[in-house]
């Protein structure tokens, strides 16, 4: 296994452990906007943790498919992060 397939890996597992966590510890409504004037949008628990998990997971599934040679493997891995940041960033806020 090279070492993109096991960076992917971690970052899914990394995922599903924030989901996890998220849907025991976040309330029903989550806080996901804030606008100018002070208010802030709400959403469901479920579909407010599913949209980062899912931009978190699949490119990291589409990394795995790749050789490691391939210049898109990176931008997957990047890309897969950044929904890892945003789960943590709605888990801080919300919490």
């Amino acid at each position: 296994m090279n070492k993109n397939k096991k960076i992917a890996i971690a970052l899914i597992v990394a995922s599903v452990i924030l989901v996890a966590f998220g849907f025991f510890a976040l309330p029903e409504n989550i806080v996901t906007q804030f606008n100018i004037s002070g208010g802030t949008t709400t959403m469901g628990k479920i579909p407010a943790l599913i949209v980062p998990f899912l931009i978190s997971v699949v490119p990291a599934i589409l990394s795995m498919s790749l050789d490691e040679s391939d210049e898109r493997n990176k931008k997957y891995l990047i890309g897969s992060v950044l929904g890892i940041l945003i789960l943590l960033i709605m888990i801080g806020i919300n919490l």
